[in-house]
């Protein structure tokens, strides 16, 4: 049951960039997508299929990005302070134990975990939205 809630949690805090993202990537549809759907009178399924979605994808993308750094940062904060499992309370505990080394090889895990989830995401992006 806890651990529904911190997941809740996350969901609530990182949905924002994504959302802002893709209310960024639909005011930057450009005019012209927007005048062929009128000339062409797409129905409104057709026009979030055909003009919609396709031009916000890359948005909706880089949201994601920036949610996936965001949930990897508040994790490992929350272990930091919930203790007892988890990299985040590894990092603390070698802290307080004056084990810089295990601190540092700890960061540059973290980091490395962030890079692959950011790199994981891209490639998925690259499948969804192929560039011509």
């Amino acid at each position: 049951m806890v651990r529904q809630r911190h997941g809740f949690y996350l969901v609530m805090g990182d949905i924002w960039p994504i959302i802002i993202n893709t209310g960024v990537g639909v005011q930057n549809i450009p005019q012209d997508y927007n005048n062929v759907a009128k000339v062409l009178q797409l129905s409104k399924p057709k026009y979030f299929v055909k003009v919609l979605l396709p031009a916000t994808v890359p948005y909706i993308f880089t949201g994601l990005k920036i949610a996936i750094g965001l949930s990897w940062l508040a994790i490992v904060a929350a272990e930091m302070l919930t203790g007892g499992v988890g990299i985040g309370f590894f990092i603390w505990d070698a802290y307080n134990s004056g084990a810089i080394s295990e601190v540092i090889l700890a960061i540059l895990y973290v980091g490395l975990v962030g890079l692959l989830l950011d790199k994981l995401v891209t490639f998925i992006g690259k499948l969804v939205l192929p560039e011509d």
